[in-house]
């Protein structure tokens, strides 16, 4: 893993990924291989592991030197990094060779950082002021160093002293989360009228949940009482951890004890939302980034999450309770497939935290993932005693119930979030009406899931999903085909590259027997999800009434090796006995 110039935000570069370091001696290849192979499967604690080993072996190897570097840091082990980190400085860059030293002054000024980060850490302010004095090639530490250091002078000179540096934050800094610390800094030197300017522009711009929630905090210690709770009002809209920092706001404001939060800022407090700051406008970047390539048709690799990883690790380093900055290192974990790692930083999430909620939710679906599905059953049941109002919850619990085959508790546990939102549904309730209606089709109380899914189509009716599950259920039963078709047909325009829908579109030509035109579709969406039982088993029937009956027969076993629900395995299974029956609708092969 080496350092490379790459395209980070529309303002800045930076990024890390894999490209060709100089053939180690034998004598390191073993532990080199292993990082590259770690570093490929994003397994950052055992490519930290190699090249340290691999480094220690041939400490003269730069390239080396910088690998471990960097998977110390995105490991999160920030004192084992430090050593690394120390040399790194003191070689500097002069290679000679454009590209290498290019990379070694992006090595150089991400060790700075953290450095600089460890100074600040242990209290040495003016040593970690003076690590961030050198020039930096690179565009993010120029701009995460610029704030860092105006948090040092805040506390070497005053807050005064940092806000006039953010007036003047110089070339190539970029500048788009300075009004959040200026409204820091403002209501820390007692300057409360800026304090709310700046708050505002920053929840317009990139303050991102940091700044929405200390505006907040703001409003309810400086402001009018309803305006503090019309603020949280708006928060209270959207789901999730927006949602619970408004009821755990508007209880304070019952009680009249307004928030504490971001009312004392330290210099390490500061920089740690630097960094973090960063590190999720990088991983929003990169993730939407992906998305829109898979929506296009692209095929692209493992994601690679390295630096905002290492960038959010400083700021939980800085910052122990930054707890934004907690739940994306376990997110991007949890991307990674490391689910133990995960679960183990976002396990101290504690209830009263706006995250608790979702933390949990992405520790059960670890446990789902590693077919653990009684512990993620008690797990988020435990949560929900803890968060009574914990909606999420439930509806994940709903999933993880249903997923199980226990569908009557399914039901059961998005019966009561429903009926309490009967008069004012949440934002996005379809989701919940779509969960409860797949688990009553799999009751057969199909008039109840009908109603439930018409219900979602009504209350988002641009919601693909929403719409592909019942147009899906009408053509399953072979009622209601045009309209059907047309709910389907509107998805498919919605999500084009979706497998489920393109099935769905495949199975509705299918119903009406017109298996021709069933076959391309059924062929597309075995090849976007090539391991859905379901989607397999549907291009094996259309194969079948077209009198394809070999290739019928292998796709449906193959879907016997995809984990199919035993309702779909019993079925299968019979196929493979006696067929399809109903022959007479099979139209034959052509010669």
């Amino acid at each position: 893993m080496r350092l490379k110039r790459t395209l980070a935000l529309a303002i800045f570069a930076a990024a890390f990924a894999g490209c060709a370091t100089p053939q180690p001696e034998t004598s390191v290849a073993g532990d080199y291989l292993a990082g590259r192979l770690a570093a490929r499967l994003n397994a950052v604690g055992d490519a930290a592991s190699a090249y340290a080993e691999a480094s220690r072996i041939a400490p003269a190897d730069a390239g080396i030197l910088r690998d471990a570097f960097f998977f110390h840091l995105a490991a999160g082990d920030i004192d084992g990094a430090a050593p690394y980190a120390e040399r790194i400085v003191g070689l500097g860059a002069g290679s000679g060779d454009e590209i290498e030293d290019l990379e070694a002054q992006e090595a150089e000024g991400l060790a700075r950082l953290m450095l600089s980060a460890r100074a600040l850490k242990a209290g040495d302010l003016k040593s970690a002021r003076a690590l961030l004095a050198a020039p930096a090639e690179a565009p993010f530490v120029r701009s995460i160093g610029f704030l860092s250091e105006a948090w040092i002078e805040s506390e070497l000179a005053g807050p005064e002293r940092a806000i006039a540096m953010l007036d003047s934050p110089g070339a190539d800094v970029f500048n788009g989360f300075n009004p959040l610390h200026r409204a820091l800094l403002a209501e820390k030197a007692g300057r409360l009228d800026e304090a709310r300017a700046a708050y505002q522009t920053a929840i317009f711009s990139l303050g991102g949940p940091v700044g929405r929630a200390a505006y907040g905090a703001f409003l309810e210690r400086h402001g009018d009482e309803a305006d503090a709770r019309a603020y949280y009002d708006v928060l209270a809209r959207d789901p999730g951890p927006s949602r619970r920092a408004a009821e755990a706001a508007n209880e304070r404001l019952d009680r009249g004890r307004p928030s504490p939060a971001f009312s004392k800022m330290t210099a390490t407090k500061g920089a740690a939302i630097a960094y973090y700051s960063f590190a999720g406008a990088m991983i929003e970047q990169a993730a939407d980034q992906r998305a829109r390539a898979e929506q296009a048709g692209y095929v692209i690799g493992e994601p690679r999450f390295n630096l905002p990883l290492s960038l959010a690790r400083v700021a939980l380093y800085l910052d122990p309770d930054l707890e934004d900055a907690r739940r994306l290192v376990g997110v991007i974990l949890a991307i990674y497939g490391d689910h133990d790692g995960a679960s183990k930083v976002l396990s101290e999430i504690p209830p009263s935290s706006p995250h608790y909620e979702q933390s949990r939710i992405e520790m059960a679906s670890g446990l789902v993932v590693r077919k653990r599905a009684d512990e993620a059953i008690a797990l988020l049941k435990d949560a929900i005693r803890r968060d009574r109002n914990g909606v999420e919850l439930r509806w994940t619990l709903a999933n993880v119930y249903a997923s199980e085959g226990q569908h009557e508790q399914a039901v059961k546990t998005l019966d009561g979030v429903l009926d309490r939102q009967r008069d004012e549904p949440l934002p996005d309730a379809w989701r919940y009406y779509v969960t409860r209606g797949g688990s009553l089709l799999e009751l057969g109380r199909w008039p109840e899931a009908e109603k439930d899914l018409k219900r979602a189509v009504e209350l988002a009716p641009e919601q693909a999903t929403a719409l592909n599950y019942l147009g899906y259920s009408w053509a399953e039963r072979g009622v209601n085909l045009d309209e059907a078709f047309a709910l389907i047909e509107k998805a498919v325009a919605l999500e084009p590259q979706s497998g489920a829908i393109i099935d769905s579109l495949g199975w509705a030509h299918y119903q009406r027997g017109d298996y021709k035109e069933a076959v391309g579709h059924l062929e597309k969406a075995a090849s976007l999800e090539p391991e859905d039982a379901t989607i397999t088993d549907h291009l094996g029937d259309v194969y079948w009434r077209l009198g394809r009956r070999v290739e019928a027969r292998y796709q449906w076993k193959r879907a016997l090796e995809l984990e199919p629900s035993e309702k779909l395995k019993s079925a299968l299974e019979e196929k493979l006995e006696d067929g399809l029956k109903d022959d007479n609708k099979d139209v034959k092969e052509a010669a």
